[in-house]
């Protein structure tokens, strides 16, 4: 009976703990990491879906998504935000999704940008970094070199920030 009770005491104050350190909708949900920088995505220029000859911008905004990923469906308005920017390209990369689900995606949320939909070409580009889970959106420079790595749902206004 008293180990039961125990049990049950630590089990509460560990339940109570991980409600503490629960994080609210309301609070920034992504993280910077600085594990890929420098890293070159040279493979984007051997992608058949992508013309990189006619890319004249600044920066390259990488975004991982999947039409089943809640964060990446809430990303969309600010993507396109981004997207409006004349320095900055905007490139998404469909994982563990179809194509089919990626396209109808695509179509409804109304995305003008590039996506790399086949999988075999998204396999190419995810082999050459790190990244944990989607939505990972990637900062890269004109030359392809990796400056920053976002982990989990993006803003315009960080986007912006980061490529001042």
């Amino acid at each position: 009976m008293i180990k039961r009770n125990l049990l049950l005491i630590l089990l509460t104050g560990l339940i109570g703990i991980a409600v503490l350190n629960a994080s609210t909708p309301d609070e920034q949900t992504n993280t910077i990491s600085d594990i890929n920088n420098g890293i070159e995505v040279g493979s984007l220029k051997q992608l058949n879906s992508i013309s990189f000859d006619q890319i004249k911008t600044d920066y390259i905004i990488l975004n991982l998504w999947a039409s089943w990923c809640i964060p990446c469906q809430n990303e969309v308005e600010e993507l396109l935000k981004i997207s409006e920017e004349s320095n900055i390209t905007v490139i998404g990369v469909l994982v563990d999704d179809s194509a089919s689900n990626g396209r109808e995606f695509i179509k409804t949320n109304k995305i003008p940008y590039k996506n790399i939909l086949k999988e075999e070409e998204s396999d190419i580009v995810l082999s050459q970094f790190n990244w944990t889970g989607i939505p990972t959106t990637l900062i890269l420079d004109s030359n392809l070199l990796i400056l920053h790595t976002l982990n989990g749902e993006i803003t315009a206004n960080e986007i912006f920030e980061l490529t001042k």
